[in-house]
């Protein structure tokens, strides 16, 4: 089943050559090398009138069974002929002499290739050769691998041994079984036939019983008698096993506690680091995947069959049970040090590779975290896991990885370890970006408190937990609030880290930022130069941390009306993000945007708007069409061409700036009110003044339902709509306007007044 095209390429492979042809099928045991090999011998019956010999070559040899052949013939093997190569050859003088003609020469399951090959005739031919092999054999034999069956095909066998397709059909869990057993072909037959044995057996109990039993079911164990092929799945492997050296053994164990998915190479090689890089290299490919044990990618990652690393993980309880915590230990370390290093966003030239990991990263996290000692940060497989989905936006599925961080430290460590402390500002942190402010909170509160309980009040933890509680609450616009916590937390780092740590200078920059919102431009001014000029002196004048300060610096400037201060600071933040982290970096296209933002303020729109769209490209490229970053970079560039009165351009990017927001950070999320308020700006500038009442009415009731009272956002939204009510009179259009009880209420109020 399922192999038609494999036949027809077996069969050009042997008749391309005027020479002896030699051709091998290749693949790992059960997968239909001696099916397929005797279904050719079958089907191409008469491309070969001199005959077609078979033999079986693991059991007796080649020779031997050469002999044995000639014998069965009737051919007297001279007594003079006590030489290996010389009874060989007399066979075969014999059977072309007696048999004329195209000849082929089956020899099934060759363990090497050296233990036929100087038997083979190299003067013939007439005849043809075939082999099959779990090995893969190189030049001069046209090799054929073959792989699994297509899940179709795979199907349409368990249907054809089932003798039902009506029962076949009626089962949603057919495609299922044929995948849980990888669509091997001795795997689907022996599956079928249970089946067929036990006709009032649901496809789903036998797939909960393969789930439950693994390898040990009765599906896998016991032997159709009327199957043609002689082993389990079990004894089929163990032939292919035993003749492993210790060290490919090793490595196949290692690779069996990796999840069932593709193990790039740099995962395997961190974890066997003290292993010699090209004794590595061949237990992998010389061995492993040479003797169809393991599959290769083309992007450098391997993959065992799914019913392979069943086997392999018996093999972990059994042969290599004292090998078994090392190894579970080695794939753990690995995988915490690969996930430590996964950035907090994930640009889209890593997404690859993190993307590759993170089936094993969830397998460690979920089951093998018990081998990791508590130093050896086991918090990081969690966290890693979180950023990479938090980098696409995916807010379910960082939330449930940040609480697996958070259970696991509660369980381990306890309630009031620092640990759960961290865990629990993890958590904080990503309902903040998602507007989840009240949720957010009493996390960071209880953050705070086990750092200021088990670390001591002034620790820089603790100093670490009050600024984030404080950017929460600058967030929500609580600025009062913010204020004496971001100041505690600058002291704590002035005190325990020096006044010219790089620590301090984040809290200078930080308690800046703050003022600057809150207006207090003076007071903001000293702080971030201050901080600048600790960056400069502690980390050098072209770090990205002081492009930071740089950057922050002009944007306070900006706000002052010092464009050309501004200018300087900004062009100068944008040179380092270039150099020091690529021109394609989302730091760079924030310095674009913010030096564009700039030139639009100053009147300079031609200067912004190729700042805009690079800005853009880059937050394509690297943060993905989706994600809330390119939604800005849209958002500020249709907000250029309002104010170019380009508004048909304006709206379409508006449409899906606020279209992303809706998706990726929810209906009633804070930035999606301002996505709102913006595109009703926009409107109220075209004259479509329903449009503009409609979108700010919802833009202000986002803001008071999921903002405090006293935000700034609340102010700024409502006197945006007073501005757009007060034009619709002017323009004596009201009649444009709603019923809606606020538009109506601030009508009144402007026309009275």
């Amino acid at each position: 089943m399922g192999r038609q095209h494999e036949l027809q390429v077996l069969h050009q492979k042997l008749q391309a050559s005027d020479q002896v042809a030699i051709a091998a099928l290749a693949g790992m045991g059960g997968i239909g090398k001696t099916a397929l090999a005797q279904q050719y011998v079958r089907a191409a019956k008469d491309a070969y009138p001199g005959g077609r010999w078979y033999f079986k070559v693991r059991e007796q040899g080649l020779v031997a069974q050469l002999v044995n052949a000639a014998t069965i013939f009737g051919w007297q093997l001279p007594d003079d002929l006590t030489d290996d190569q010389a009874r060989v050859n007399w066979c075969y003088d014999q059977w072309r002499s007696h048999y004329p003609g195209s000849r082929l020469l089956l020899l099934d399951d060759v363990q090497q290739y050296r233990d036929v090959k100087p038997f083979l005739p190299v003067d013939d031919p007439s005849l043809r050769v075939l082999m099959t092999s779990r090995q893969r054999f190189g030049k001069p034999v046209d090799r054929l691998d073959l792989g699994v069956l297509p899940l179709q095909e795979a199907v349409a066998l368990l249907t054809r041994l089932i003798d039902d397709a009506n029962r076949v059909r009626e089962q949603p869990t057919a495609a299922a079984l044929c995948e849980w057993v990888g669509r091997l072909p001795l795997g689907v037959e022996l599956i079928a036939r249970y089946l067929a044995l036990h006709e009032h057996m649901t496809f789903a109990t036998l797939q909960k019983r393969l789930e439950t039993k693994r390898l040990e079911a009765r599906a896998f164990r016991n032997l159709p008698e009327e199957m043609a092929y002689e082993y389990s799945i079990q004894a089929a492997f163990d032939l292919s096993w035993q003749d492993l050296p210790p060290e490919a053994k090793t490595v196949m164990g290692l690779l069996a506690i990796f999840a069932p998915a593709p193990i790039p190479q740099a995962l395997i090689e961190g974890a066997l680091p003290e292993w010699d890089e090209e004794d590595l290299e061949d237990s992998l490919d010389a061995v492993l995947v040479q003797r169809n044990l393991l599959q290769s990618d083309t992007d450098g990652s391997y993959q065992l069959h799914q019913l392979l690393r069943e086997f392999t993980v018996t093999k972990l309880e059994t042969d290599l049970s004292t090998e078994k915590l090392f190894l579970q230990r080695s794939v753990a370390l690995a995988m915490t040090r690969f996930a430590s290093r996964i950035e907090p966003i994930v640009r889209v030239n890593a997404r690859q590779s993190v993307s590759l990991a993170i089936p094993h990263l969830a397998l460690v996290a979920q089951t093998l975290i018990s081998v990791l000692a508590d130093d050896e940060d086991p918090g990081w497989m969690f966290t890693g896991l979180a950023r990479f989905y938090e980098s696409q936006s995916l807010w379910p599925e960082a939330e449930h990885w940040y609480r697996e961080r958070l259970k696991m430290s509660e369980q381990r460590f306890g309630p009031d370890h620092p640990d759960t402390a961290t865990s629990l500002n993890n958590l904080a942190g990503l309902y903040r970006s998602m507007g989840r402010y009240s949720e957010a909170a009493p996390f960071f509160a209880r953050s705070l408190e086990i750092r200021e309980a088990q670390l001591g009040v002034n620790h820089p933890a603790t100093a670490a937990s009050l600024n984030n509680l404080a950017g929460l609450y600058e967030s929500m616009g609580r600025y009062s609030e913010a204020e004496p916590l971001l100041a505690r937390s600058l002291e704590i780092r002035e005190a325990q880290l020096g006044a010219a740590h790089p620590d301090t200078a984040t809290g200078l920059n930080n308690l800046a930022e703050l003022y600057r919102s809150m207006g207090r431009y003076s007071e903001a001014e000293p702080l971030l130069a201050r901080s600048l000029e600790i960056r400069e002196a502690q980390l050098g004048v072209n770090h990205p941390a002081t492009a930071t300060s740089l950057n922050n610096l002009a944007l306070l400037y900006k706000s002052m009306g010092r464009y050309s201060e501004a200018e300087s600071l900004l062009a100068r933040s944008l040179e380092i993000c270039k150099a020091q982290l690529g021109a394609a970096h989302p730091a760079t296209a924030s310095s674009l945007n913010n030096l564009a933002l700039l030139y639009k303020s100053m009147g300079r729109y031609s200067e912004a708007e190729p700042l805009l769209t690079r800005s853009l490209e880059i937050c394509k490229a690297q943060l993905g069409t989706a994600h809330p970053t390119t939604a800005m970079s849209l958002n500020n560039l249709a907000e250029l061409y309002s104010s170019m009165s380009r508004y048909g351009e304006a709206e379409s990017l508006l449409a899906r700036s606020l279209e992303i927001y809706k998706v990726q950070l929810g209906a009633a999320h804070p930035t999606t009110a301002t996505s709102l308020n913006n595109s009703a700006a926009l409107y109220k500038s075209m004259g479509r003044y329903s449009e503009a009442e409609s979108l700010y009415v919802r833009a202000i009731k986002i803001f008071e339902k999921s903002l405090p009272p006293d935000h700034p956002y609340i102010f700024t939204g409502k006197e945006n709509f007073r501005c757009l009510l007060q034009a619709v009179i002017n323009a004596n259009q009201t009649n444009q306007l709603s019923d809606h009880p606020l538009t109506q209420a601030l009508l009144r109020d402007l026309q009275s007044s």
